[in-house]
C-alpha cells in the first residue's frame, strides 16, 4: 500500500527516486533516508532548488500524523544533521522554512 510519504515524495521529485523502480514495500524510513541523500546532494552541488524539498518535508510535517513526524525526525533530519558541520548550519536553517528548524535543531541535539 502506498503511503502519503511514497506518494509525494514520488510524486514532487520523481529524480530523488530514478536510480531504480518504485517499489510499494518500501518503508517510509527508506524513502526519507534516500530523499535526504537527495536533499544533501542539491546542497552539495549548489542546485537552486534546494529549499524545494524542506518545502515539502514541512508540508509533510506539519499535516502529518504521529509516525509521519517521527518517521521524518528519525530519518531525514537525522541523515542530514550526521553531515551537518558547524560552518554548514546557518546555511542549512536558512534552506529550511521557519517551522522545521526548531525540529531539525532538536534532532542535532539529541544525537
Amino acid at each position: 500500500m502506498e503511503t502519503r510519504i511514497h506518494k509525494i515524495l514520488y510524486q514532487w521529485f520523481p529524480d530523488a527516486f530514478s536510480d531504480d523502480k518504485k517499489s510499494e514495500l518500501e518503508s517510509d524510513y527508506i524513502t526519507l533516508r534516500r530523499f535526504a541523500k537527495y536533499e544533501m546532494k542539491l546542497i552539495n552541488d549548489n542546485c537552486k532548488n534546494k529549499k524545494e524539498p524542506f518545502k515539502i518535508i514541512n508540508l509533510l510535517y506539519s499535516k502529518g500524523s504521529l509516525y509521519e513526524k517521527n518517521t521524518i525526525e528519525n530519518e531525514f533530519f537525522r541523515v542530514i544533521a550526521t553531515e551537518e558541520k558547524s560552518m554548514t548550519l546557518k546555511e542549512h536553517l536558512n534552506l529550511m522554512p521557519e517551522a522545521l528548524r526548531s525540529v531539525y535543531l532538536k534532532v542535532i541535539l539529541q544525537n
